[in-house]
């Protein structure tokens, strides 16, 4: 028992005389106010933030559309091939800044209505590679096809992947209309 008094006594002592020593040594270093070390922590982050834009606007992006849609047509068959040609108009559009044309593949001005935020004129797509098509296992004529590519933000300089996923659906006449993009 007097063991565990002494010890708990020294631990206590060591920490005590720990802590004082760490005080007396920063008392002992010159003085840096507080608002030199936000300033330095500040002026820091702008040069981060700074060598990013500078790498950012110095990204060559080319916008533009090398998907190869003819060798996507041996996963179509027959009736669904025209997809691609929506697809494609779509994609297009994307790319060229044709509002008309981007707004003339939905099913309706609403879904076209809904469907804007992909469409921009800070945007510039370049689309690469399909990923995936696969028929609707629940909607009767519908192909889902999955896109790969890149999207620049003009206003900020920065380049992000992009994956959209086309909802093309055949319409009562036999159309074929983009239902969503996911």
């Amino acid at each position: 028992m007097p063991k565990a008094i002494v010890i708990t006594f020294l631990s206590i002592f060591l920490i005590f005389l720990t802590a004082c020593s760490n005080d007396s040594l920063l008392k002992d270093k010159p003085s840096i106010s507080e608002s030199e070390l936000k300033y330095d922590a500040a002026s820091d982050i702008t040069k981060t933030q700074d060598a990013v834009t500078k790498s950012s606007s110095n990204i060559e992006f080319e916008a533009g559309l090398t998907i190869d849609l003819e060798s996507a047509k041996d996963l179509l068959n027959e009736n669904e091939r025209p997809v691609l040609s929506v697809l494609e108009k779509n994609l297009t559009a994307l790319v060229q800044h044709d509002h008309k044309m981007y707004r003339s593949g939905f099913v309706d001005d609403r879904l076209a209505d809904a469907m804007e935020f992909y469409y921009g004129k800070q945007f510039q797509y370049k689309f690469s590679s399909i990923e995936s098509i696969e028929e609707s296992t629940s909607i009767r004529n519908q192909v889902h096809i999955t896109v790969h590519g890149e999207r620049l933000d003009t206003t900020t300089g920065s380049v992000e992947e992009v994956k959209l996923m086309y909802a093309i659906r055949q319409n009562a006449q036999r159309d074929w209309d983009i239902y969503t993009i996911d």
